[in-house]
Order: C-alpha cells, then sequence, then structure tokens
C-alpha cells in the first residue's frame, strides 16, 4: 500500500474575473385574452372583493398594525407563471405564493392607499388606445397572467398539506404563525395577538432575515380574525409533531469485552474536537463512554431533565438512543475494536444535547429553537471547541418532500452563521421505513417511501441507509436469509425519490453507510432484526449489559460523524465546509449500486437513470482513508477560499467575479503515460447558503437560496480563451463559435451539477487528455441576496472549498512529488 500523505493545500493559483452568465432566463409566454371580458371580469372580482373586506372590518375592533390593507387571493391559469415583479412592489406585496395542480396562488397585500392602483391597471388593459405596436394592452403580462381574484380568508394562508387543516373550524390547534418581520414581530406584539384572538402564545420563537415564526394554539374560528388585525401575515403551517428516535435497538451480551476495550483506549490529553450527539441524552457513566464523555459535556433543552435515563428494571421509561449513537461516534467500528488486540485511538470527545424529554413529550415547540437552544449551551460552556453535531432524531416529511420546514431552515441558518464567525457542520439521518414489507422488494420501498424533516437542510450531510451486512451465523436464523443484497440499499432506506419539490430541492442523502439489514423468514411472509446482521454499540446502562446492537440510518449516521470528527481532528484547520466536501468527495457507489445504475439506464433515460441513484444512494459511500489521505498515484488538493457572488448595478446588483483556478498540473508527466490506461479527475464544490424559508415561491429574489456557485472545468482540446468565453458571456469575442474540445467523461456532467449547496462530479478518460484539463472556473448564480438589496447581503463574500483530486490507480506512479514540486516552485500552467 503507498505511503498516506496529508491532502495539498492550494493557495494562490487563481485569479478574479470580471464575470456575467451566459445563461439568460426567458419567462413563459402570456397569451392574449378577449381583453374586454377578462378585464371587466377581473374588475368585478376585485370590487367583490372590497366591497366583501369593508363589510367585515366593521365587525372587528381597531386592527393591531398601524398599515391598514387587504389581502386579497390571486389565481394563475395553468402552468402560467404569475409576474413577480408586478406583485410585490411598493404598491403590492407578496405574502406567500404556492402551486398547486400546476396553478399559482399569491396572497397579496394591498395598503388602503393603493387600492386604486390595480383598478387603474385594469382600466389601462382596457383602454384601447394603449395598445402597443405589437396589439398588447398595457400591464398585459400581469393582468392576461391572473385568471381570478378574491378576498384572501384564513385559509389561503395555508401553505401546509391541506388535509392538516383543521375540520373542525373550533377545535384548538397548535399552529406556526409566519409574520413578515417588521416593528410587529416583537414579543410583545404577538403576545397582544395572541390575546386578541384568544389564543394560547408557545414559548418559543424563531427568526429568519425577514420573517419570525411563533407558535399559536388556537381555532381556525378565532386565528380568521387576524386577517383583519394584522398586516404582517405570511403563511400558517401545523406545528409539527413531537419527533421520535428513529430505530430501538435490543440487547446484546458483550460484557465480557468491556474491561479488554477500556485497556486499550488512548486519547490525547488536549482534545479539541467533538461530536455533539442531539438525542435523548449520553450516559457518559456508562465505562466505554467515560474516558471522553461527562457531566460537564452534557446538557438539556430543559435544565428540570436529567441528562439521560437510567436503566432500571421493571420501570420505564427508559430511552438509550442517543447512548447508542455514542458508542458507534466514539469507536466507530466497536466489533472490531471489541475483537482485536489493537490499540483504540480516540481524538475526540462526545457532547450530549438531550432534545427529547425523558418521559411524554416536549409542549409544543419549535424544534429548530429547541435544536439550537440545546447547542448554544454547549458553545457557551465550551468554546474553543470544533464541533460536528449528529442528530438521528426526525419527524414527518413536509407536505411537499423536501420543501423547507421551519426546523430545516434553522440548521442551514445555524450553519451559514451569517452574524457570527464561525460555521457549523450538521449531519443528519434521512429517518427510517418504520414499516417494511416482506411481500414488496426493498428497493421500491425505498423509493415510495420519502426522507424525513429536518433532512431536507441544504448545508447538512444526510446520511441514508445501505448494508454489506450479509452473514447469518446465529443459531436461532439458521433457516432465514438476508432480505436486503450486500452493497446496496439498507431494508429501512428512505429516499427523495418522490419528493414533490424535488426540482428545486438537493439531492438526498449525499452519503450511505452502513445501517444493517433485515432475515427475512423460510417462508418469505416475516422479516426480523437480528444481533448477526446489526452493528454492535454501547447500551444506556451504567453497570451490567454494557454493549447492545442497533442499526439503521441512525448508526449510519454515527459512523459518518465518527468520520467527520476524526477529520476536523486530522485537519483542524479545516473549515466545516469542507469536512463536508471531503467526506462526499471520498464516496462511491458500490458494486451493487452500478448495478443499479446500469438496470436504470436500460430501463429509462440517462436523465431519470441518474437522478433516481443520486436521490437514492447520493454519491455513494463514504471511504475514510481516501478522505482523510492522499496517496502518491490517489492525491487530492484543498483550496479554501472567498468569493464576492454580487456586485452594484445599474438597478438589482449584478453577479460579481468568477475565479479561475489554473492548476499546479503535472501534464508532461500526464502525455508520457500510456494512452490505454483510464485516469479519473474528482471535483466537488462545498459551500453553505443562507436560508429563505418563506413560501413565496423558489425563483429569483424568492429563491431559497441566498446565493449559488458552480465549477465549470475545461475540456481536453479546449484552448483557455475559448473556455472563457464559454462560461463568461464578457470573454466571449465575435470569433466564439461554441465550446472546443470534448465534454464527455463526466458521471454526471453539468446539468446535474445544479442542485443543492454541494457539486461534485468524476472524469475518466486518458492520461493525454487529463493533461488538458487544468483549468477550473467558479461562477457565481443568483438567489435572494441579489433582489433583497435593502438587506445589503449581497455586498458579502462568502467562503467554499474546492476539492481536487487526481487518480491513477492502474500504475505506479508519484504524481503526488510532482505537484508537490509544482506548488513548491509556484509554477503556473503555461496558457
Amino acid at each position: 500500500m503507498s505511503e498516506r500523505k496529508h491532502h495539498l493545500k492550494l493557495q494562490g493559483f487563481y485569479t478574479n474575473e470580471n464575470y456575467e452568465s451566459k445563461q439568460t432566463a426567458r419567462g413563459a409566454t402570456v397569451p392574449l385574452r378577449n381583453r374586454g371580458q377578462h378585464g371587466s371580469s377581473l374588475r368585478r372580482e376585485f370590487s367583490n372583493a372590497l366591497a366583501s373586506y369593508q363589510q367585515i372590518r366593521q365587525t372587528i375592533d381597531s386592527p393591531l398594525s398601524e398599515e391598514l390593507g387587504i389581502y386579497i387571493e390571486l389565481t394563475s391559469f395553468p402552468n402560467l407563471p404569475l409576474p413577480f415583479d408586478s406583485i410585490d412592489n411598493k404598491s403590492f406585496r407578496l405574502k406567500s405564493l404556492s402551486n398547486k395542480d400546476s396553478i399559482e396562488h399569491a396572497i397579496v397585500f394591498v395598503p388602503e392607499s393603493k387600492r386604486n392602483v390595480f383598478h387603474k391597471k385594469i382600466e389601462e388593459y382596457l383602454d384601447n388606445s394603449r395598445l402597443n405596436e405589437k396589439g398588447e394592452p398595457r400591464n398585459h403580462k400581469l393582468i392576461d397572467s391572473i385568471r381570478s381574484v378574491r378576498l384572501a380568508d384564513i385559509k389561503s394562508f395555508w401553505t401546509d398539506n391541506p388535509d392538516y387543516f383543521p375540520e373542525d373550524r373550533n377545535q384548538q390547534v397548535w399552529i406556526e404563525l409566519w409574520l413578515g418581520k417588521d416593528s410587529n414581530t416583537s414579543q410583545e406584539f404577538v403576545s397582544l395577538l395572541a390575546e386578541r384572538l384568544g389564543g394560547e402564545l408557545g414559548n418559543s420563537s424563531q427568526t429568519f432575515f425577514d420573517c419570525t415564526v411563533h407558535l399559536i394554539k388556537v381555532s381556525i374560528s378565532q386565528l380568521e380574525n387576524a386577517v383583519y388585525l394584522i398586516s404582517n401575515l405570511k403563511e400558517l403551517r401545523r406545528a409539527k409533531e413531537v419527533p421520535v428516535p428513529i430505530v430501538s435497538s435490543e440487547p446484546q451480551e458483550q460484557l465480557e469485552w468491556a474491561n479488554n476495550v477500556l485497556q486499550r483506549i488512548s486519547n490525547p490529553n488536549d482534545v479539541s474536537t467533538s461530536v455533539v450527539i442531539l438525542d435523548t441524552g449520553v450516559n457518559y457513566n456508562n465505562p466505554l463512554l467515560s474516558p471522553f464523555s461527562n457531566a460537564s459535556y452534557s446538557e438539556c433543552w430543559l435544565p428540570t431533565w436529567p441528562h439521560y435515563d437510567n436503566y432500571i428494571l421493571g420501570s420505564p421509561p427508559y430511552s438509550p438512543h442517543g447512548s447508542l449513537q455514542a458508542g458507534i461516534v466514539a469507536y466507530g467500528d466497536l466489533q472490531k475494536a471489541a475483537l482485536s488486540n489493537d490499540n483504540i485511538e480516540i481524538t475526540h470527545i462526545i457532547e450530549s444535547g438531550r432534545i427529547l424529554p425523558p418521559t411524554g413529550t416536549n409542549d409544543p415547540k419549535l424544534y429548530g429553537e429547541i435544536t439550537l437552544g440545546t447547542l448554544n449551551k454547549l458553545e457557551i460552556n465550551n468554546p474553543n471547541i470544533s464541533r460536528v453535531y449528529s442528530l438521528a432524531v426526525t419527524s414527518d416529511p413536509e407536505y411537499l418532500g423536501g420543501q423547507p420546514s421551519s426546523w430545516s431552515s434553522q440548521l442551514d441558518d445555524s450553519a451559514f452563521n451569517f452574524s457570527e464567525d464561525f460555521n457549523r457542520l450538521f449531519i443528519i439521518s434521512t429517518g427510517n421505513n418504520r414499516a417494511i414489507s416482506p411481500y414488496v422488494d426493498y428497493w421500491e420501498q425505498a423509493h415510495l417511501s420519502q426522507i424525513e424533516d429536518p433532512a431536507q437542510a441544504w448545508n447538512a450531510i444526510t446520511v441514508g441507509a445501505y448494508t454489506e451486512l450479509t452473514t447469518v451465523d446465529e443459531y436461532d436464523f439458521d433457516d432465514w436469509s438476508p432480505f436486503a443484497e450486500a452493497g446496496d440499499v439498507s431494508p429501512s432506506a428512505l429516499t427523495s425519490v418522490n419528493w414533490g419539490w424535488r426540482r428545486q430541492a438537493p439531492y438526498k442523502p449525499e452519503l450511505v453507510a452502513e445501517a444493517g439489514n433485515r432475515l427475512l423468514s423460510p417462508d418469505k411472509q416475516s422479516l426480523t432484526e437480528a444481533d448477526t446482521v446489526s452493528l454492535l454499540t454501547t447500551s444506556g446502562r451504567t453497570t451490567g449489559q454494557l454493549f447492545e446492537t442497533t442499526r439503521d440510518s441512525s448508526a449510519a449516521t454515527a459512523i459518518v460523524s465518527n468520520y467527520a470528527a476524526q477529520l476536523m481532528s486530522e485537519y483542524s484547520e479545516l473549515w466545516p465546509e469542507t469536512v463536508r466536501g471531503l467526506l462526499v468527495h471520498s464516496a462511491n457507489w458500490t458494486d451493487k449500486m452500478s448495478q443499479r445504475f446500469n438496470a436504470l439506464k436500460t430501463a429509462h433515460t440517462q436523465t431519470v437513470a441518474k437522478e433516481t441513484m443520486l436521490r437514492s444512494v447520493g454519491y455513494g459511500v463514504p471511504n475514510f482513508e481516501r478522505a482523510k489521505y492522499s496517496l502518491t498515484n490517489e492525491l487530492t488538493m484543498v483550496a479554501e477560499n472567498f468569493i464576492t457572488p454580487f456586485e452594484e448595478g445599474s438597478s438589482d446588483p449584478k453577479l460579481g467575479n468568477m475565479q479561475l483556478y489554473q492548476l499546479p498540473w503535472p501534464a508532461s508527466v500526464l502525455r508520457d503515460l500510456p494512452n490505454n490506461i483510464n485516469v479519473k479527475l474528482k471535483v466537488t464544490l462545498s459551500y453553505f447558503i443562507e436560508p429563505n424559508p418563506s413560501r413565496r415561491g423558489f425563483k429569483q429574489r424568492y429563491s431559497y437560496q441566498s446565493h449559488a456557485l458552480r465549477f465549470e472545468v475545461i475540456r481536453p482540446g479546449q484552448t483557455i480563451s475559448n473556455f472563457k468565453g464559454k462560461v463568461n458571456a464578457l470573454m466571449a469575442d465575435d470569433n466564439y463559435d461554441g465550446p472546443e474540445g470534448d465534454g464527455s467523461g463526466w458521471k454526471f456532467g453539468s446539468d446535474f451539477r445544479k442542485r443543492g449547496s454541494i457539486h461534485s462530479d468524476i472524469w475518466t478518460g486518458s492520461p493525454q487528455d487529463l493533461a488538458d484539463m487544468h483549468t477550473i472556473a467558479i461562477c457565481p448564480v443568483g438567489g435572494w441576496w441579489k433582489y433583497k438589496t435593502g438587506l445589503d447581503r449581497w455586498q458579502n463574500d462568502v467562503r467554499y472549498s474546492l476539492l481536487i483530486s487526481l487518480e491513477a490507480p492502474e500504475i505506479d506512479i508519484d504524481l503526488y512529488s510532482e505537484i508537490v514540486t509544482l506548488i513548491e516552485n509556484e509554477v503556473t500552467i503555461e496558457t
């Protein structure tokens, strides 16, 4: 085996260049209507809405907001989006926008002083003297996009699953109240609103850049008055049900190994890395956990809770889920550690953040606030520790699977950390299929089930379930067989294949890790959990049985959390974005996954096959050795950098700089290699975004992400000037006639490198072609920062991590040393 080496850190080797995207947005064509009939109909509907509003307002006490106005609901024609700029400006304020069966529904607030504006637009539309040279009336794109106008009611603001809207108008229920951020979002104001409505205000809230979220227990009949009391109501969603641990493990008799393991543990005196387990608490008095966890590393959401549940025979409840996580987070493969005689080095401590109560359920909470509040306590107690945040607790998916929730958005916001000087790395489980059927193929079951909340978070690593455990060596299961094949998804796996919001949502999971299997009975009528196809871990007990087994995506999440902590310990200076990038960069599909991909390509298009695999197993199984180390013929270069995605424009900010990397490239060495071997180039771009969780559409100024980045790699046979012309409109001169060179060889391609905030792809080809691929462009893409100019977010630089690997596994060649020499000599590529 080649000697393990630290990855190469790239400093410099790039230039900033003025940039303009070559992508041009093309709006949907708005057809001309029967102008007299359509305009008159909308005018009548708006007048009726005003009359209804005036009638209801007379029965309502004085509003709470200083600004008065009316909420109207606009409905589009099928497959025709409403024009954002025309319904969100100085005259109208877009509060929420949803799409149901290809029809958009917008809630727009019209201030009292602007009521005549909409009437005026309709009159101008109907005016024959206002036709342009094309015969189009004035305000054509706005008026001809609107199918109907009506007075908004409380149900109009419901952006959650329609089935969750309370049928009983008098039933008291907990609801998420989303308010626009202004002077009317103070706690005093919201408390007054709850009092006026006759509801109960929850004791937690969340704040995002332009909205606040509050919990209120109220009936629909009480809540509907809010439409006439306040001017900053945005949307309503159901309050999250209390999430539960995603797996429960059965005991395993391994007690006799405990002392042997303890004798071989060594951990450094100065440990500066931690994994925070956000769960049911960790029993740090279990002797297998006490060397790297204690009471000072443990906190709870409520100070009255115990740090963990004591096991007392016959006295439930006892929830050891956090302790089951801890054994894998600490040891990784605990079974390997227990069965060997090798020294066991632990590079990190374990902190416990209890977010689930010891008995019963939490009072209704915003779980984003619970999660953030608990981890903040740990950070205050020990501020100088680098942390990985491991979360294996999930709740039901959003109504449109993949759509941001208050919980997932809080995690994204906490990871990006705009107001602070450090970012956080969250590793989240997908959740599990809790109703695995022996009668349906497990691959199909994975596609029918959806990844759960908050695992859709963009900035987190979401970990899914796969398995290699197929050995049946328990006497009681001699005739049973493993349900899932080796290298395939685990029976409990969830995917994002059937997310309703998948056109905008990231590929989830990004990674899969060992999650155990199930055994199928000889008659193929039942399934069972068994220790033989599970993972060994620590129990939640202090004495007696110190080992148990665990499985499913919580175990997989613990494995990846262990990897991330080791990387942080080895490379203490690396950003969380880089650690995340290294794990994804190291991942590959198993042989079984590649077989699945080939079968999908046969049955469907390449597009369907790639999308299905990325939403089933992501980029595959992380290879920890490759994430941690380079080899002489398989090396990784790491660039951490800042980029300015936007700069001042004539109206809205425009796209800022692109960055062009001319890499330290061993071109002559590559050209001298045999042309009949395959070499590989892998590129991963990782960055965090600031979220925009309110549901006002997901394009342009209403996109979820603050900004986006893309990478492009020069093609074999392409000149540098042609490459610049391909990616940058400012560089495409009159002689540019399309891209030169061969663009094939990529596993996914540029069309599949657009989802989420981590992008990874691998190219395979000849060494001679690879020799030409020495230039990479990092380009900005628009997001809500570009349009929310009043907040001045667009002026900020953003961080990103770029990872580039060269792999020549078929031959013994020292590419590593060649690149080290180029870096040391600061040799740039001749272009």
